[in-house]
């Protein structure tokens, strides 16, 4: 019963993976893609938040990255930026650990439980016939 719960959870987990993973390609296609750059370095305990701006139509928005590595952003790095052309408020950076990772990693991680899972359905309980050997006297 045990491999049916990990095929069950696995492909939750990958449901939910591919969802996010649709989800994101869906707002980077609606989204407008620009530059931004690192206005501010916030430090905090071991890690970094940067504050990003970017300008649309004439106006600056700005808004805090998530917190990083101390050496991962520095005063005026570029980023590229998407953003909701209705609410440029609705904004992300457009590196890969901030909009691929996780779809990346639950999908995979979902395909991996579900293979598990699947594998020990098939395969247990199955034993292997006792060698024998043909004796003829």
């Amino acid at each position: 019963m045990a491999a049916k719960g990990f095929i069950l959870i696995g492909l939750i987990i990958l449901g939910g993976g591919l969802v996010w993973g649709y989800l994101t390609l869906d707002y980077i296609n609606n989204s407008v893609k620009t530059e931004g750059r690192v206005k501010q370095v916030l430090k905090r305990h071991r890690s970094i938040t940067p504050v990003f701006e970017f300008t649309v139509k004439g106006k600056t928005y700005e808004f805090e990255g998530t917190n990083t590595r101390s050496d991962a952003y520095e005063l005026n790095d570029k980023e590229t930026i998407y953003y909701n052309p209705a609410d440029p408020n609705d904004n992300r950076t457009g590196n890969f650990m901030n909009l691929w990772f996780m779809p990346v990693f639950l999908t995979g991680f979902g395909i991996i439980l579900s293979a598990a899972g699947l594998g020990t359905l098939l395969f247990s309980g199955k034993k292997n016939p006792p060698f024998t050997v043909n004796r003829q006297m």
